[in-house]
């Protein structure tokens, strides 16, 4: 084979290689339709914080349960063998009597053999086993109303984010627009000048209006591409994904309801808060527990033992025989009375940060929810007075260009027309948007947001 034909058998190989190559990029970065609650959903799906928070709970439910078998008694079984050194024999004398082996009534057995098996039971330890079950099924709960917060954490970024991805792409689509209305003008100012009826300063000028908008579109291009990479680390996508909001259902008009039935859901919705309610009544079984080692212990026990030899019987003989033996002890720790003084004080302390801890959220609570409701309020005036303004835009653009195109405006009215109309039309955008973003985060306030579908009417 000559090396024409080799060379051209090289082209063909990397030619198709490449086109595998680019076939696989154009795959990648083809658009995903995904709409706000599927982007909810998958964002929880992959969430690190949300997983962590799931092995939290297995963990306490795990703890809780290891506490719960401890009300079974203590049960041991065991097998030993030990090998005792020789010993010499000794006599003893009796007067009149020929000397007597002391192996002849205590015989002399090296092989020891053990079979046991142990029950203990604890009758009374002072309620510590009952108030420590009480603590850890508190712990328990506070763990699970603590997953479902970082639900509504992740929920309302993933929200956010997907808002302001639909926010930079509208205003995205009026800057293309704009951009290709302008880049006309430039062309019209530049035939004008041609045959006089400009000057070069005017073509100069809408140059330099195409030049500041190609700006602004370099700037929204980039933060899009910010936005719509974060966007798909927080939902487990490639991360050169495209997607595509769904514009048809996050836009839909919410019903606003007086602040005092947002309020009154503080108690029952916010988890984090039921998180904190939680663990303060497993801090308050937690002082009953400490107090338990005030208490007298009282226990009961039993042994079975399959010895060879077994020393209770004498002569010992050189085989396995049983016995057994119960008892009850009852114990008081003296030095308790004084240790356990620092420990209530620790316990108390525990408690005062949760009843602390859980006033501290509920103000925050309510200072969240009166802050975002008056968001959400501004942001409702804003879209009326964005829409306004948009109208008042569209009229004064319609007005300066029938002047310029009459040659009775001049060429700057028309370009401040211009940015007057593209500034109102992403005013608007903003507006909405901000709102939704405003209402979304009323309803993380109150504790509603994983409650109810983020496109319903409220």
């Amino acid at each position: 084979m000559n090396s024409t034909a080799k060379m051209s058998k090289l082209v063909s190989a990397l030619a198709l290689v490449l086109l595998v190559q680019a076939a696989y990029a154009a795959d990648t970065l083809k658009s995903h339709f995904i709409t706000m609650d599927s982007a909810i959903a998958m964002g929880i799906k992959h969430s690190h914080s949300l997983a962590m928070a799931e092995a939290q709970v297995s963990e306490s439910q795990a703890s809780l349960n290891e506490v719960k078998d401890m009300v079974m008694p203590n049960v041991d079984a065991g097998l030993a063998y030990t090998r005792l050194s020789n010993i010499p024999t000794e006599y003893i004398n009796f007067p009149g009597f020929p000397p007597i082996p002391s192996t002849a009534l205590f015989p002399v057995i090296l092989n020891n053999y053990a079979a046991t098996i142990s029950a203990n039971e604890s009758v009374f330890n002072g309620f510590k086993w009952k108030n420590g079950v009480l603590s850890l099924d508190y712990a328990e709960k506070a763990s699970e109303y603590n997953m479902q917060s970082k639900k509504s954490d992740v929920s309302i970024n993933i929200i956010t984010a997907y808002l302001n991805l639909f926010k930079l792409q509208k205003a995205k689509v009026l800057i293309d627009e704009s951009l290709n209305e302008i880049k006309a003008h430039v062309n019209q100012v530049s035939d004008f000048a041609s045959h006089g009826l400009a000057t070069q300063n005017d073509v100069l000028r809408t140059k330099l209006q195409q030049s500041n908008i190609e700006l602004t579109e370099i700037d929204i291009e980039n933060q899009i591409e910010t936005v719509s990479y974060n966007l798909n680390i927080m939902l487990g996508l490639p991360e050169n994904t495209r997607i595509q909001i769904d514009t048809t259902t996050i836009m839909a008009d919410k019903t606003l309801q007086p602040m005092p039935v947002y309020m009154q859901r503080i108690a029952d919705n916010r988890y984090d808060i039921k998180a904190v309610e939680m663990q303060e009544k497993a801090e308050e079984a937690g002082i009953k527990v400490t107090q338990s080692d005030v208490y007298p212990k009282l226990m009961v026990g039993a042994d079975y033992n399959y010895l060879r030899p077994n020393p209770r019987i004498i002569p010992p003989l050189d085989q396995f025989q049983p016995s057994w033996d119960i008892g009850i002890k009852l114990t008081y720790s003296l030095t308790g009375l004084y240790d356990n003084k620092h420990k209530m004080q620790e316990s108390r302390a525990k408690l005062t940060v949760a009843q602390e801890t859980y006033s501290q959220l509920t103000e925050g609570a309510k200072m969240e929810i009166n802050q975002n409701y008056m968001q959400y309020k501004q942001a409702l005036q804003k879209i009326d007075v964005s829409q306004k303004s948009l109208d008042q835009a569209n009229e004064n653009y319609r007005m300066e260009k029938s002047r310029y195109d009459n040659r009775v405006a001049l060429l700057t009215d028309l370009l401040d027309a211009n940015n007057f109309l593209l500034n109102a039309q992403i005013n608007l955008i903003s507006a909405r948007a901000d709102a939704q973003i405003a209402y979304y985060s009323l309803l993380k306030a109150t504790g509603d947001l994983i409650n109810n579908s983020t496109t319903s009417k409220k």
